[in-house]
């Protein structure tokens, strides 16, 4: 099928429509008063999740105002060091809610509340719900600042737009944000592997680099030839490609919207990614393959799917495992489109070689296999260890002779927790943590729980690790207060080499005052206000995730 009519008018016909009638365009109002220009768009491969929302640029700082893309009201407000740092949930009437992360301070109303809320918590990291119609907001209404809070990288607004109902987050390319782009994805290349019936992949796969020659792509010849035993006698072919998009008001490329993939003029999988249920964002690791990202960056979407794979972005019911014969040559198109329409196309032949097919038909070989679709336990001495359903993405061979120290392959991404039990009979006061080294010697303490004469911990990561305990404070170091200061902003340098830090507290002669965190920098920062001045008696009070504690103290004369 190399008509590129014909190819066009596949791709309307096959775009699913079913999800996409729920919600009509919007004229929903900016949430930023600057061009639009895009970092991140909706979908994108991450490690471990997709990206659930669009990041707007903001020229690289803080300070942009943020407005209220509708009329509603604010059903959320959350503060945290972490993940969206400040970041604000707005219902709509029409069954949407709009989400505005990383913000640097909220405005008005919202600025009030969460102060309170702070003050009265004596925390900074707050979650507050305000009631139906309590905090209404109107369209175009400024509603915060834009900033840099929690996990952000780098100044920009992610922004989202959610199903209320569910929380699904929604693709705002799709719902009522248009951005400018006449720019087609680019297929960079295309990887085939051997698969069970199941979608589980063999350690077999070929990869080719793509050629763009006038309006499409193909490989080198035109063809790719692979072996008869890539074969089985149930399973079959899988393709993966790597494909990128971006867009027009900037060159940093995005994320692949949808794309379909034809064999001999049939469709054999497709994909658009309109919504994404958060409780199957981690499936992102069955999609993609995690083995090309982890060793090369490289983002290979598949256009075949395992029988565990839940996601809702696949718009043909079957797996896309093809079945073929030793001999057979096949004509594969694979149509990459963007929320605009514009479309790229690869094409190539398929050739199988003669021969004898693969007499191994499936990839467990023993008991010590782990499989996605069941449940396990293994033990060995003092230490048990249960894997639930959909612990993996593949079936996984696991060493039960070294489960006292080393889980899996670290390398493996992990799709639900499973469950470390080891025999403890010593103490019990809250010390004991378990150090996790994942991949590319990660550091990762993972807080434990005591149950009768067991510790047990539920990591989402595997590697070797190890009990420890903690019994050593965070660290305080004093950055600009010294003993007479006209500062208006003070601030320390915190961290905690072992379980990690949990809360923090600032005392001027003996009353709470806030003071936020950014664990990016380890900076405690204080605002000063004007009416503080004179000899103060500073205390700041550092606790970390076993219980250990740290006290710094100083009386400093304030101008």
């Amino acid at each position: 099928m190399n008509n590129p009519l014909l190819i066009l008018l596949a791709c309307l016909f096959f775009a699913p429509q079913s999800f996409t009638q729920d919600y009509e365009r919007q004229n929903y109002h900016s949430p930023l008063g600057i061009p639009h220009v895009l970092a991140s768009n909706f979908g994108e491969l991450r490690p471990n999740h997709f990206h659930m929302g669009v990041d707007f640029k903001t020229n690289g700082r803080i300070g942009y105002n943020l407005y209220a893309v509708e009329d509603g009201y604010v059903s959320k407000i959350h503060v945290s060091p972490y993940g969206y740092g400040k970041v604000i949930y707005i219902d709509h009437p029409n069954g949407v809610t709009s989400v505005y992360a990383h913000c640097s301070e909220f405005k008005g109303q919202l600025d009030s509340i969460v102060r309170h809320t702070q003050q009265e918590q004596q925390n900074f990291e707050v979650e507050i719900f305000p009631k139906k119609n309590e905090l209404n907001v109107t369209k175009g209404q400024v509603i915060a600042i834009s900033g840099n809070t929690g996990g952000s990288t780098a100044p920009h607004l992610h922004f989202e737009l959610r199903d209320t109902e569910t929380e699904s987050a929604l693709n705002p390319l799709i719902y009522g944000f248009d951005i400018a782009d006449s720019r087609k994805p680019e297929i960079r290349g295309v990887k085939i592997y051997s698969l069970t019936k199941d979608g589980y992949r063999f350690n077999k796969s070929i990869k080719r680099q793509t050629l763009k020659t006038g309006n499409s792509y193909t490989v080198s010849n035109n063809a790719i030839t692979i072996p008869a035993d890539f074969l089985t006698k149930s399973g079959g072919i899988g393709f993966a490609f790597d494909v990128i998009d971006r867009l027009d008001a900037a060159n940093n490329s995005c994320g692949l919207y949808g794309s379909y993939l034809l064999v001999n003029g049939d469709t054999l999988f497709g994909q658009e990614i309109n919504h994404i249920p958060f409780q199957s964002t981690r499936f992102v690791n069955s999609h993609t393959d995690y083995d090309e990202y982890a060793l090369n960056r490289k983002k290979f979407h598949k256009s075949f799917r395992t029988t565990e794979n839940t996601l809702p972005i696949y718009t043909v019911e079957d797996l896309g495992v093809l079945k073929a014969k030793a001999g057979d040559h096949i004509k594969v198109s694979y149509v990459a489109y963007d929320a605009q329409g514009n479309t790229s196309v690869l094409n190539f032949t398929l050739r199988i070689k003669g021969g004898e097919i693969c007499q191994t038909d499936s990839i467990v070989t023993d008991l010590s296999y782990l499989q996605p679709s069941t449940s396990m336990r293994v033990e060995q001495n003092n230490t048990s260890v249960d894997f639930g359903v959909c612990t993996t993405y593949e079936p996984l061979s696991i060493d039960g002779t070294h489960i006292e120290s080393k889980i899996g392959d670290p390398n493996v991404p992990v799709q639900n927790p499973y469950r470390i039990n080891i025999i403890h009979d010593g103490l019990k006061d809250g010390k004991h943590y378990i150090e996790m080294i994942t991949e590319k010697e990660r550091k990762k303490a993972i807080s434990v729980t005591y149950e009768d004469n067991l510790i047990t911990c539920e990591p989402k990561y595997f590697g070797t690790y190890k009990v420890k305990r903690d019994t050593t404070p965070p660290t305080i170091k004093a950055l600009n207060v010294g003993n007479s200061s006209t500062q208006k902003r003070l601030s320390w340098e915190i961290y905690d080499e072992e379980s990690g830090l949990k809360d923090y507290d600032l005392f001027i002669d003996g009353q709470w005052y806030l003071i936020e965190y950014d664990y990016k920098t380890k900076r405690i920062t204080f605002v000063r206000e004007r009416s503080l001045v004179g000899p103060l008696k500073l205390e700041l009070i550092i606790l970390d995730n076993c219980g250990n504690s740290t006290t710094w103290k100083k009386t400093a004369v304030f101008k």
